[in-house]
């Protein structure tokens, strides 16, 4: 392969795990809404259930997507029947499936769709070897969209050709 075909390779590669980390991410699916489940050391309900506060060793399950962090708040709709915002607060790491992405902060706004992960100095989202790094992570979950900012890095690793044409071939 030539220097240009791989940089075009790692290039596409690039663009397909930026599109893809926040649909395989952090999807929330429509018909079928899975149960929230959220354990934690101590829970406290403020403004006559508008807001909850999870504190200690906080663990969130939403389906597949797992959130651990030091503080959850969730704030709910006037009526009480919907969540408007979720926000975790310090060691923030949010995993699905071999997906993960790791912060100080995480905001998910519901009616937007939108998850926007911070860090200090960096918030990083990786699969496998191949990781993103940047202050601000923004994840837009109906748009199939990721966007990183405020000083960005990102690595990728090619994949080992040699290593997968050994693999589909037939043992001898």
């Amino acid at each position: 392969m030539t220097r240009i075909g791989k940089g075009i390779h790692i290039l596409v590669m690039a663009l397909a795990i930026s599109l893809a980390m926040p649909a395989l991410l952090l999807s929330k699916e429509k018909e079928k809404k899975d149960p929230v489940e959220i354990t934690s050391d101590r829970m406290r309900s403020e403004d006559g259930g508008l807001k909850i506060i999870f504190s200690g060793n906080v663990v969130g399950y939403w389906g597949e997507l797992k959130i651990t962090s030091d503080i959850l708040e969730v704030y709910n709709t006037q009526d009480k029947k919907e969540t408007e915002e979720i926000v975790a607060i310090g060691n923030v790491f949010i995993t699905r499936g071999t997906r993960r992405a790791k912060g100080d902060k995480a905001i998910y706004l519901d009616k937007l769709q939108k998850i926007i992960l911070t860090g200090t100095p960096k918030a990083t989202a990786w699969e496998e070897s191949n990781m993103i790094e940047g202050r601000e992570m923004i994840f837009l979950l109906e748009k199939d969209r990721f966007v990183a900012n405020n000083r960005v890095r990102m690595k990728i690793y090619p994949k080992d050709e040699e290593k997968k044409d050994k693999e589909k071939s037939p043992a001898n």
